[in-house]
């Protein structure tokens, strides 16, 4: 599911697996309650932050597509997200709009003291499942906290 219909055609061009479907996410995901297992997105999440129209307002569309989601999602499922926010407050705003639909979990980040190597991933559950989160990746090889807003 992608808002333009260039990307889709690039990759119905690269002859990607699966349906590809043009849509908006700030206005919901159109499927039925339960369809899915999981899912997983990158680099989307960031964009329902922008109010790009005079009636877009992106606690509504966060919560709007996170709602919808959570609903198409079985019962311990897994969502995962990686992201790029512009500032802390983009961070917080999606998080509080996922948690407020339903999900549990938090952000898990990767290579944390990195400018260039850092990647957020918001981990979200339905329930039902082990809530604890995988651990980010650090560059030492060893493990780490992870980051919680639960």
């Amino acid at each position: 599911m992608d808002i333009s219909a260039a990307m889709l055609d690039v990759a119905v061009e690269r002859e990607v697996e699966g349906d590809v479907m043009q849509g908006d996410l700030g206005q919901g995901v159109p499927y039925r309650p339960g369809s899915f297992d999981g899912a997983i997105s990158i680099s989307a999440l960031q964009w329902l932050c922008n109010a790009d129209q005079k009636d877009h307002n992106p606690p509504k569309r966060l919560f709007k597509f996170f709602s919808t989601l959570y609903a198409s999602l079985s019962r311990g499922s897994r969502a995962v997200f990686q992201f790029y926010p512009e500032n802390s407050a983009q961070v917080e705003l999606i998080t509080q709009q996922s948690m407020r639909a339903g999900f549990t979990g938090g952000l898990v980040v990767d290579y944390p003291n990195s400018a260039r190597a850092k990647k957020l991933y918001l981990v979200l559950s339905t329930g039902g499942v082990n809530p604890t989160l995988p651990r980010g990746l650090d560059g030492t090889g060893s493990d780490r906290a992870v980051e919680r807003y639960a």
